[in-house]
């Protein structure tokens, strides 16, 4: 009898204590009135991707001749820029972010793009021993990327953002060419969002300058000839990303967002 009249008083208590107490957080108003919260975001941890995109490629060689032949002799230089290919690429991503802020975030991430990027010189004609025509082909093949990026919650589930890097670029190249692997930066921006759970789409512009390379040089008949290019790359992507959490808040441990 004592038991079931202690039992009956506590649950009493208790139940009056979680009225007020949800009285107290709704500011007076009735429950139904209460925002609803729903689990937030987490932006933070190690994540993979995979995905492709479309890319062009513009060159900016240079060919300088000096020396002297016969009586004459001096220097020259042209200019032929402007050519370029265009094709599609594969990409595979890994990387880890942090969220600084509820608002900002910021991380660190390494790609690799598999390219079929074509960029084909015919040369042809007859006469002065010309026959036919031959083909020059400096198909961009491979590059990789490693950068970081920084960006702002336009709301809990989609980042704006911007990135920067090194890149490393490899292109396909007649047996000649000095260099085919070339150097230079990358910038870009995009967005990214959360299509439920662990899952996120990201899509982005990138535009990388490649420092220029010497392609050929050598001398013939008193005369030295040097080629050089400069090659800039633009692309669009789009990647299925995938948050794995850790070292960090993890996504289940997301603070709470109200349902608007």
């Amino acid at each position: 009898m004592l038991k079931t009249t202690v039992a009956a008083t506590l649950a009493a208590v208790l139940g009056m204590s979680g009225a007020a107490y949800a009285a107290d957080m709704s500011g007076g108003r009735s429950m139904k009135d209460a925002p609803v919260y729903a689990p937030g975001v987490s932006w933070t941890g190690f994540f993979i991707g995979a995905g492709g995109g479309y890319g062009a490629t513009k060159t900016d060689m240079d060919l300088t001749a000096s020396g002297a032949l016969g009586s004459a002799s001096g220097s020259a230089n042209a200019d032929i820029n402007g050519l370029g290919g265009m094709g599609g690429f594969g990409t595979l991503q890994v990387g880890y972010d942090m969220q600084a802020s509820h608002r900002f975030v910021i991380g660190a991430f390494f790609d690799y793009d598999f390219a079929a990027i074509n960029n084909t010189i015919s040369l042809g004609g007859t006469g002065l021993g010309l026959t036919g025509s031959t083909e020059i082909h400096g198909n961009l093949t491979d590059s990789w990327t490693a950068g970081g990026r920084g960006g702002y919650l336009v709301n809990p589930a989609t980042l704006a953002y911007i990135l920067g890097g090194y890149t490393e670029a490899r292109f396909s190249l007649p047996s000649f060419a000095e260099h085919n692997t070339f150097q230079g930066w990358t910038l870009g921006a995009g967005f990214e969002t959360n299509l439920g759970g662990s899952l996120f789409l990201k899509g982005e512009y990138r535009y990388t300058q490649l420092d220029r390379e010497t392609l050929l040089s050598g001398s013939l008949l008193g005369i030295t000839a040097t080629l050089t290019d400069q090659p800039d790359v633009q692309t669009g992507r789009l990647l299925l990303v995938y948050k794995l959490g850790g070292m960090g808040m993890g996504l289940d441990s997301a603070p709470m967002a109200p349902l608007k």
